[in-house]
């Protein structure tokens, strides 16, 4: 009869220790963990979304072992666990350590579109505070000079436009509110400021351009006015507001 070198007992435990791997119950580092022991500990959490355990196993890496081979990946892994439970100023905070301290690094576009989409998952409405919107631009303006042809420029591209429409349409409000409160001397810088700013979003420069020709007719500078009208109906001939800026041109015809 053929004799099996392990008992009944050796084979149920190895038939329970087999299950609690699979199920990812694995054991909590020790004291004197290793580093790389603490990286793939975290990994393991990470990809189970076991995030408070993943930072707890990153952050003694870095803090115990400086010159760990695994401290790159380690902080960037670190930086992800908050981003992924939406702790975007913790986030924003790991990325930008990232990019500071690996500027070179093959992840380091990564890390900077990470570093801006921290920022743009809270931008606010275009009537709100902007200055999330500012950050988020200047990182992925950041990301495409550093690695332009990265697989992340492209979407960092697409989004610095939808942030440049929303600043565009957050100036416009702000200028046209002092438009409405009669103060043309805050107002009036605002609208060029807009209209040479925003040269490539024609539907924001096309209102700015109509509201300035306003504002110099509000305030009876009619010469003015007609000049940036005409400018509107040459340069944006198909924006709704080229249609009131002639109505406005024929009224001023008519009474000068």
């Amino acid at each position: 009869m053929m004799r099996f070198p392990f008992s009944r007992t050796h084979v149920i435990a190895l038939l329970l220790l087999t299950a609690f791997f699979a199920a990812g119950c694995i054991s909590r580092p020790t004291e004197n963990a290793s580093p790389g022991e603490l990286f793939i500990l975290g990994q393991q959490d990470l990809r189970s979304e076991r995030f408070e355990a993943a930072r707890e196993a990153f952050k003694r890496l870095l803090r115990e072992y400086p010159g760990s081979k695994h401290r790159r990946e380690a902080l960037l892994n670190l930086a992800d666990s908050y981003f992924k439970e939406e702790q975007y100023i913790e986030a924003k905070e790991q990325y930008h350590e990232y990019v500071k301290r690996y500027r070179f690094s093959p992840h380091t576009s990564r890390a900077y579109y990470h570093l801006g989409m921290s920022d743009y998952n809270q931008i606010l409405s275009f009537d709100r505070d902007q200055s999330l919107a500012q950050a988020a631009l200047k990182s992925f303006k950041e990301l495409v000079k550093h690695s332009p042809k990265s697989k992340y420029a492209g979407q960092a591209r697409e989004n610095i436009r939808e942030i440049r429409e929303i600043l565009g349409k957050s100036s416009l409000f702000i200028a046209r509110f002092y438009l409405r409160r009669g103060q043309r001397v805050s107002a009036i810088p605002r609208f060029r400021e807009i209209i040479k700013e925003y040269r490539d979003l024609p539907k924001i420069r096309a209102e700015a351009i109509f509201y300035l020709g306003e504002s110099f007719r509000l305030e009876e500078s009619y010469q003015k006015a007609g000049k940036t009208y005409r400018t509107l109906i040459i340069e944006h001939p198909r924006s709704p507001f080229s249609q009131e800026a002639y109505d406005r041109l024929l009224e001023l015809t008519k009474n000068n």
